[in-house]
């Protein structure tokens, strides 16, 4: 065997060690979420004062006998305010039109909820935020943010009945915007659990919209 030959192999060898080892490595320490990203998150679209855009819900009531059924509605924003007004949503699934229908600014989330950044892992940010008002019926809101995309991608709400809501929301570019497209949504409360989507289309940014519209029943 000759010398290079030799030397080729060794290094090869250690080459082998070296990815071995990489592979096994434990991965970095989980950092601590940043505020900075959260006020981000709470604001995606700085430029954006209001819009307009057809909603519609699709969802299962868990039944002896399951109740599938699909709404249309329509979404109203006025900065910081988001609307969703469906047409003929029984009580079981009236929740769902409150999940996503308030957009807080960081300055309204910083006032209403003691805010403790928990984990950032170098994907996702978590974030427990827990009600001041101490006759609040949400105990706590779990928020996961995006690191790369300073987006909210899943949400919590945490009830003192036990009961829990959550969504898991997705994106699309409307023009200069990043706007919701879906959200898969799941309730589990006393009684009754129902999942859903709801999606989103037919934007139309900056959209002339009255204050009138959230002071109507169910604004």
């Amino acid at each position: 065997m000759t010398n290079a030959t030799t030397m080729r192999r060794c290094a090869a060898a250690i080459a082998l060690l070296c990815a071995g080892v990489a592979a096994t490595a434990p991965p970095g320490p989980v950092k601590p979420a940043s505020l900075d990203l959260l006020q981000r998150a709470t604001n995606p679209n700085p430029a954006l004062r209001s819009y307009t855009a057809t909603a519609q819900l699709s969802a299962l009531l868990h039944a002896i006998i399951p109740i599938h059924r699909t709404f249309d509605g329509t979404v109203y924003y006025l900065r910081p305010t988001r609307k969703i007004e469906l047409n003929d949503v029984p009580g079981a699934l009236s929740r769902f039109k409150d999940l996503v229908s308030t957009t807080p600014t960081y300055e309204q989330a910083t006032q209403e909820y003691t805010i403790s950044p928990l984990t950032d892992n170098g994907k996702v940010s978590t974030y427990s935020l827990v009600p001041k008002n101490s006759g609040s019926r949400v105990k706590s809101v779990t928020l996961t943010i995006g690191d790369r995309t300073a987006l909210v991608h899943n949400a919590t709400w945490h009830y003192t009945n036990g009961g829990t809501l959550s969504f898991s929301q997705k994106y699309t570019n409307v023009g200069a915007y990043r706007l919701a497209s879906k959200a898969e949504i799941s309730a589990r409360f006393p009684g009754y659990s129902v999942d859903g989507t709801l999606t989103f289309t037919n934007y139309q940014p900056n959209a002339a919209v009255s204050p009138s519209v959230f002071a109507s029943p169910g604004g």
